[in-house]
């Protein structure tokens, strides 16, 4: 008996394996909704803090992870060799201009007055 589906059909294959690889590619994508952000700066003014992956942190994040974590301390067989953070220059992201402080003189006091006025 003869099949009268197309699931076996060569149009039919392909369409299939290029959904496959379109969903792979969506999700691999760097810079999707779980990936990593196309800018990483540090907040500013007007700005709060999000979350920032080690990875746009520092070079070496797996190691700075390590050693805050204390991971290795104890290690008596391989003792802990020097390590230096590799970290990056991120700069601050500003959203909106932040106006001086003016700050008041300091406050002098006079030596030559009464305390109280009516003394």
């Amino acid at each position: 008996m003869a099949s009268t589906r197309n699931k076996n059909t060569p149009g039919n294959y392909a369409a299939e394996k290029k959904a496959y690889e379109r969903r792979h590619q969506e999700l691999m994508y760097l810079h999707g909704s779980q990936g990593q952000a196309m800018q990483t700066n540090l907040p500013g003014n007007g700005l709060l803090q999000g979350r920032v992956a080690g990875r746009n942190l520092a070079k070496n994040d797996c190691d700075v992870e390590s050693r805050l974590f204390g991971i290795g301390s104890t290690n008596l067989e391989n003792a802990q060799s020097e390590f230096t953070a590799e970290m990056y220059d991120i700069k601050s992201l500003n959203v909106m201009k932040k106006t001086p402080m003016i700050m008041p003189r300091p406050l002098g006091i006079q030596t030559d007055q009464r305390p109280m006025y009516l003394n």
